[in-house]
């Protein structure tokens, strides 16, 4: 874990996965490069043209009624990719 004054980043090697937290919700931003994880749900967008904190080329705003295990599935497949 790399706390940075924008957000948290979660490294494997290099950052699989930051944190940017905010008033309202959290954004999670998957280091990969977009369309190479599934996402047939659709809850991410690519911020690849798009200025952000953090790294990767998915943002995923967290509220409550994300699917926090389809979330998670996402992040797995980042985490192992770095490995």
């Amino acid at each position: 874990m790399v706390p940075r004054k924008e957000y948290i980043g979660f490294k494997r090697g290099s950052n699989f996965v930051d944190i940017e937290f905010q008033k309202k919700q959290l954004k999670i931003l998957i280091n990969m490069k977009y369309g190479s994880i599934p996402d047939p749900m659709n809850i991410s967008r690519d911020v690849s043209k798009v200025g952000h904190y953090g790294n990767g080329e998915y943002e995923i705003k967290v509220n409550r009624e994300t699917d926090l295990d389809y979330l998670m599935l996402m992040i797995k497949q980042s985490y192992n990719f770095k490995s």
